[in-house]
């Protein structure tokens, strides 16, 4: 997606040191073009049957006919196992966990693409990749879409419950992050919460500078007594009505106002982190093949179309638009008006080093969290 580096106070945008939206459009088809001279052409064998395939993914990211037909369809067998965040997924790589395939968002496919740990691509089992929307072709981490494909994309904003409630004026940031207010709840995820803050505060929701760490750090501090929690699906706490407004991923939030026409999604006005999450292969895969063919199988308009229409899942791909329900094109909607309005989001990039200071900030509010939960448990 966009690659803003720095938002600004509400006096005036964000301003980006790498931004590629408006070239892209001239470049990404250029960048596509797997034309090769008859030479270099791979010459594509059978897909082997008889693998066992092992995907790593955020919950709920199929429906259970996705994997039943590519399984019925190649004769491989799919073991799916799933992650909360992308800190997870990375500390368990690391710790040896198997898999073939995995769904990291931008900063984490930098992550894994610096480190060596991605396959390239074979093109020649992913034909589908066409089916991506021209807008997503060349991330800055992964030009040319080298390693990765887009699979779904997402972005923070405001769950709010508004319960018949006319609302004058919608929640932003300030409202979220301002020291009084009503109980809310927040993503159980360093990068998002923290990212959020740096917004706010008009720096780059990936500083790697410690003063900025230390700003947002204290920003979440005072708001932390009106914190409930730190969850894994904000949506969740609107649904049980425990809290009226959360941090929340877009993607939960369309999927509960689905049930329930109570919630509203809002983007706030001073802007909001997109995320992509990609379907990449892992160094590791001893079955390339089979892994690139299964990315190749979500990326089917028809099975596109039935996983967003089930899960509420925006998934990058341009061809399963016209088989969507009204609120999934509804999504769709958003998503252009925000990519034609560049500077009013941002993506997360890879931090290095200063990941460490990160998950040190994110130790001091869990902790000071956790005690609060406590004193308030022991008073009653």
């Amino acid at each position: 997606m966009i690659e803003p580096t720095r938002a600004q106070p509400s006096s005036g945008p964000p301003r980006t040191t790498s931004r590629w939206l408006p070239a892209l459009f001239l470049t990404c088809l250029c960048s596509l073009d797997c034309s090769k001279p008859p030479s270099q052409q791979y010459i594509v064998p059978p897909l082997p049957s008889g693998q066992t395939l092992h995907v790593y993914s955020f919950k709920d990211y199929f429906v259970p006919e996705t994997v039943a037909a590519f399984e019925a369809k190649t004769g491989n067998k799919v073991i799916l196992k799933t992650y909360q965040t992308n800190e997870e997924m990375l500390t368990r790589l690391a710790q040896g966990e198997v898999a073939d395939v995995v769904f990291p968002s931008s900063y984490a496919v930098e992550t894994l693409i610096l480190a060596h740990k991605l396959k390239p691509m074979i093109r020649e089992r992913v034909p589908n990749i066409g089916h991506v929307p021209a807008v997503m072709r060349n991330p800055p981490f992964d030009a040319g879409l080298r390693h990765c494909v887009p699979y779904i994309w997402t972005m923070l904003g405001l769950g709010v419950l508004v319960d018949g409630i006319d609302v004058a004026r919608e929640p932003d940031l300030a409202a979220l992050f301002a020291e009084k207010g009503p109980r809310v709840v927040m993503p159980d995820d360093p990068r998002a919460t923290i990212g959020m803050a740096l917004k706010l505060l008009g720096r780059s929701p990936s500083s790697k500078k410690p003063e900025d760490l230390e700003a947002a750090k204290q920003l979440l501090l005072r708001q932390l007594p009106r914190v409930k929690d730190y969850v894994d699906d904000p949506a969740q706490s609107l649904a049980n009505r425990s809290v009226r407004m959360s941090l929340a991923w877009s993607t939960e939030i369309f999927e509960l106002r689905n049930r329930d026409p109570d919630v509203r999604f809002v983007v706030p006005r001073e802007g909001t982190l997109f995320y992509v999450d990609y379907a990449c292969v892992l160094g590791s895969s001893q079955q390339a093949d089979v892994a690139f063919a299964f990315i190749n199988h979500l990326l089917d308009p028809y099975t596109a179309a039935e996983i967003t229409n089930a899960r509420m899942l925006a998934l990058a791909n341009q061809e399963a638009r016209a088989m969507l329900r009204p609120e999934a094109r509804w999504m769709w909607g958003l998503f252009e008006g925000l990519a034609s309005r560049s500077r009013s989001y941002e993506v997360l990039r890879d931090v290095g080093s200063a990941d460490t200071h990160y998950q040190q900030v994110w130790k001091t509010l869990k902790d000071a969290l956790a005690a609060q939960q406590a004193a308030a448990s022991g008073s009653r």
